[in-house]
């Protein structure tokens, strides 16, 4: 009977342990309308085609110091002297909004902290995007 006894309390150990909850990725965050205070950092995402790393370097009063860099996430992408495969953006300083918490530049606009994501809108031409990206975690 003791190995009996034994197999009975492995199988319940294997069952309660079956039920306690494993750690996991954390969920990804979600814009919820926040507008939290400017601060440096990374962020990253797509946006139509495109992956986009945006990289907040310093803020200040009056500017925001970034500078952005990514490529086609296409793997049939080709690269053409009018359709480069990747981009790198020159550094510039933005303009911060009267409210403090938003900037713009040239086609990145109202680009605040959500949730602790980046958002904002894009223009270019006809098209108008709306991303928030995700922050790189290091």
């Amino acid at each position: 009977m003791p190995i009996r006894a034994l197999g009975l309390f492995v199988a319940v150990l294997l069952l309660v342990s079956a039920c306690h909850p494993k750690p996991g990725i954390p969920p990804v965050p979600q814009p919820n309308g926040s507008r939290l205070p400017l601060a440096p950092g990374h962020w990253t995402g797509t946006m139509g085609e495109t992956y986009v790393n945006f990289n907040i370097d310093r803020v200040t009063p009056t500017g925001v110091a970034i500078n952005i860099n990514g490529g086609l996430s296409s793997p049939y992408a080709r690269n053409t002297p009018g359709h480069p495969v990747t981009f790198t953006d020159r550094p510039t300083t933005c303009k911060i909004n009267p409210d403090g918490r938003s900037f713009d530049c040239l086609r990145y606009k109202d680009m605040h902290i959500d949730n602790g994501l980046l958002c904002g809108v894009y223009i270019l031409r006809s098209e108008v995007y709306h991303p928030c990206f995700v922050p790189l975690r290091q």
